[in-house]
């Protein structure tokens, strides 16, 4: 089954990272320190700060699972009545988040004003290249993570707001891009957070007393590989497009792992299971 992707533009979403971004000092670290660290657009928005909402979020405990499961039931979501029905009375955290987006956080309404009609437009843009791309992508993942796909629709989200995106079960939100061929390897990124076998990964490099991040090195690596057929070539051969292949100074041991992987891409079927790709890349990562 290759699973439908599904690209939306949401206020309820969009507001959600708005606050999560303006109050990033009350969120988690795991967060904090990754979308919701978007400096720039916390600078430019700051004196929208309320301390009675600082207040409120700063008395509650956020954990980064429960964060994740509400942003995602928003994704999914009809409207804010359906979500206050759902998660109501569930825990103090999201009953904060349910008061503050039903009475309006200060200035959303403004910024909403200025910025749906261009993630509208980008989206409009952004589906006439990916569509034709779509199903080889994901087929494409599966093979290579020789996992299949356990959901029949992915949604998608544009929040402009975050420093980055991410993935939760079936449903993805992430900024744009000024180049839409960074983006697509960008949705190929956290399409492979779904898939990929994470937590087989870091087991073998935990056992193996080595980087944990490699497994992040892992998920970019197998969406490369999904999609590099489909990027669009520099425009001058000899220019990199930066953001598109493994950036070996964000990711570690890219330079290590790059050859395993090309190998692996062209020959998958000779692999048993993606355990031997992992004892593969311990192998080469363990020291002689």
């Amino acid at each position: 089954m290759i699973p439908r992707i599904k690209l939306e533009v949401s206020s309820l979403v969009n507001d959600f990272c708005h606050v999560s971004v303006l109050y990033a000092d009350c969120m988690p670290h795991e967060l904090s320190s990754g979308m919701l660290g978007n400096k720039v657009y916390l600078s430019r928005n700051a004196l929208l700060r309320q301390n009675n909402i600082l207040r409120e979020l700063q008395r509650v405990a956020i954990s980064p699972r429960s964060w994740y499961a509400f942003a995602r039931d928003l994704m999914r979501a009809r409207d804010l009545e359906q979500i206050v029905s759902d998660w109501k009375g569930g825990e103090p955290m999201t009953d904060v988040f349910l008061s503050i987006l039903r009475r309006g956080s200060n200035g959303w309404d403004t910024i909403w004003d200025q910025t749906r009609a261009g993630l509208e437009e980008y989206k409009q843009k952004f589906q006439s290249v990916w569509s034709p791309i779509s199903d080889s992508v994901l087929s494409r993942l599966s093979q290579l993570s020789k996992t299949e796909w356990m959901t029949g629709e992915i949604r998608v989200h544009f929040a402009d707001c975050l420093n980055g995106g991410f993935a939760w079960h079936d449903s993805i939100a992430f900024a744009t891009l000024p180049d839409i061929e960074v983006q697509k390897k960008f949705l190929a990124h956290e399409l492979s957070e779904l898939i990929t076998p994470s937590r087989l990964v870091e087991e073998e490099l935990g056992r193996e007393g080595l980087d944990l991040g490699v497994n992040h090195t892992v998920v970019d690596m197998l969406a490369y590989f999904s999609l590099k057929d489909f990027i669009a070539k520099p425009v001058h051969p000899n220019i990199e497009r930066k953001g598109v292949v493994p950036n070996k100074n964000y990711y570690p041991k890219v330079e290590e792992l790059y050859p395993i992987f090309d190998d692996y891409s062209k020959n998958p079927s000779e692999y048993d299971g993606f355990g031997s790709l992992v004892k593969r890349i311990i192998l080469r990562l363990k020291p002689s």
